[in-house]
């Protein structure tokens, strides 16, 4: 599958290169690229800043900080937004516990969904009947990917798992699969 540039992604790329390229200008085509022209090795440089972008920033929280929720309809499980919201666009990092024995049933999201395993195994299927006999295990450390609207479900089999979903807003989590 053929994947495209998100325009934040492909500005970020634009402003660093039109930084290297902009301090190649003024170092000259006969300079050395240790020694910037006109200064001295003990001089400072100072590179030109990236342009400020448009749309959502990341900020640095602490998970312990973040306000948690712990959905009525999911046993087990605690979440927090750490970057982004589930409606404002642009890049989001949703922060998942799910307790030992704890299952979050099969569902679809609308946007791909990058997940990394921070803390024990998580076990994921997919397909639209959770079936346990056909989950793969997800250690800590690995990184799976849910494509748009591909059914799944996971399951903290063997204890708590701590695990983070990012990807690009507006997204959502729907339990009406059929």
């Amino acid at each position: 599958m053929r994947r495209t540039l998100q325009p934040a992604y492909a500005l970020m790329a634009l402003a660093a290169a039109l930084a290297c390229a902009t301090a190649r200008a003024e170092r000259g085509p006969d300079t050395p690229d240790d020694s910037p022209s006109g200064t001295s090795p003990s001089e400072e440089i100072v590179m030109p800043a990236a342009p400020e972008l448009a749309g959502p920033t990341a900020q640095a929280i602490v998970p312990a900080q973040a306000t948690w929720v712990e959905p009525p309809n999911l046993p087990g499980l605690r979440a927090a937004w750490l970057i982004g919201t589930e409606t404002d666009p642009g890049p989001y990092a949703l922060r998942l516990r799910l307790a030992q024995g704890g299952r979050i049933g099969v569902h679809v999201h609308p946007d791909d969904r990058i997940t990394t395993v921070l803390s024990g195994t998580l076990y994921v299927g997919f397909g639209t009947i959770f079936d346990e006999t056909r989950v793969q295990p997800v250690p800590a450390g690995a990184v799976y990917l849910a494509p748009a609207d591909q059914p799944h479900y996971v399951w903290a089999r063997d204890g708590d798992v701590e695990y983070q979903e990012s990807g690009f807003a507006p997204t959502a989590t729907n339990f009406d699969v059929r």
